[in-house]
């Protein structure tokens, strides 16, 4: 496990002038890099060997998961902040929703991880936390009787 946080550098961080479903894009296709390469063998290791030692699941959570977790959910807390997403938003079910699947494919590789993937994911997710735009109605009209 230490070998692992060595080669493990912190959550990358992105300038708050970014909005929050930026910042979200671009966690993805860091993390979409990440799990493709030698970082995605070892997740699944330590998962698997996790299941006999619990330990391993709590420390890779509390040392590297809940780090870029609380990251995610800070964005997320900033979009409902400036209003780009709904004030209702549950961050950390937000979190699940986009983060969750990539582990899935991770863990099952029964698809590829791609960047249009993870694209897809934020797309589907943020369908439901947008803040929703009225219908602007042409200049001149009162709308259609």
């Amino acid at each position: 496990m230490a070998m692992f946080h060595e080669r493990l550098d912190r959550p990358s961080e992105f300038p708050v002038t970014v909005t929050a479903e930026e910042a979200l894009r671009a966690k993805m296709r860091r993390l979409i890099k990440i799990v493709n390469g030698f970082f995605g063998k070892v997740v699944r290791d330590l998962i698997a060997e996790g299941q006999n030692d619990p330990e391993i699941l709590r420390e890779f959570y509390e040392q590297h998961v809940s780090l870029r977790r609380a990251a995610v959910v800070e964005d997320i807390e900033r979009g409902k902040a400036t209003g780009e997403f709904a004030a209702n938003t549950n961050a950390e079910l937000l979190v699940d929703a986009i983060v969750a699947p990539v582990y899935y494919r991770l863990l099952l590789r029964f698809a590829p991880l791609t960047e249009k993937y993870g694209n897809d994911l934020i797309d589907q997710a943020l369908l439901g936390v947008r803040k929703k735009q009225k219908p602007s109605t042409p200049k001149g009209r009162k709308g259609v009787a």
